[in-house]
């Protein structure tokens, strides 16, 4: 059965809209989310309640970590991050709060894993962009294939035993037999590889693929809310960038 993972909506409905369109366009009911529902975006309220509608199994992201502590958490992210992170507690209630917070940090399935940064989940919440990461995430995957996002870029790292992982941008590929491999599912809600749609994955693991699709969404929509919300005019601009 075909699956999509995707993450990283990072409120942004307009996003999650047109996903999850094209999804059921495409006939494809099993859904995974990698976290990172809420952050940077203005509708925060409104995406946890599609997933959580859908039933959409779903791991707890950095984001939406720090929006349901008031520990000082948030002092690990830059200022505009830190600013919206305040406001999302301004405008979810306590059930949201709640479900976020019953988040779990990794779902595990037959065959294969999913988790928000890296299976060394817990913070600062690593980057798989680099070896010395990957190798240690490597330590910990429990499965042949993991889906995580995070970086907001789709990657693929692939380790066989005795050599050193190998990371690249993700393309689409048919899944090698005896080696690791973690893919990053890039990002639905604020994408950063200079391509600004919404970015998905699609596992079939009858045939062992993977393939990456882009879905157009209503950017000038989410760019409106944004400043409507007064948030930071660099979140609203970087939606159209794609970085």
């Amino acid at each position: 059965m075909q699956t999509a993972i995707f993450g990283d909506i990072h409120g942004n409905l307009e996003a999650l809209t047109a996903v999850l369109q094209t999804l059921g366009n495409l006939g494809i009911e099993r859904m995974f989310c990698t976290g990172d529902i809420v952050g940077y975006g203005a509708s925060p309220r409104e995406c946890i309640e599609r997933v959580r509608e859908l039933g959409i199994p779903a791991v707890r992201g950095n984001h939406d970590d720090y929006t349901t502590h008031t520990d000082g958490r948030e002092w690990r992210v830059r200022p505009e991050a830190r600013e919206v992170i305040h406001w999302n507690r301004s405008q979810l209630d306590r059930s949201h709060l709640a479900w976020l917070q019953g988040l779990p940090y990794v779902h595990r399935e037959p065959g294969f894993s999913v988790v928000h940064a890296s299976h060394v989940y817990m913070p600062p919440w690593p980057y798989l962009l680099n070896e010395r990461a990957t190798i240690h995430h490597f330590l910990f995957q429990p499965d042949d294939l993991c889906f995580c996002g995070h970086s907001h870029v789709p990657m693929v790292a692939m380790h066989r035993p005795g050599q050193r992982p190998r990371l690249d941008l993700l393309h689409n590929l048919l899944l090698p037999r005896r080696q690791v491999v973690s893919i990053g599912v890039g990002a639905v809600g604020q994408p950063r590889d200079g391509d600004p749609r919404a970015c998905v994955v699609l596992y079939d693991p009858e045939v062992r693929s993977v393939r990456v699709i882009r879905v157009a969404y209503d950017v000038a929509g989410a760019q409106r809310r944004i400043r409507e919300a007064g948030l930071p005019e660099d979140l609203a601009e970087r939606l159209s960038q794609g970085h």
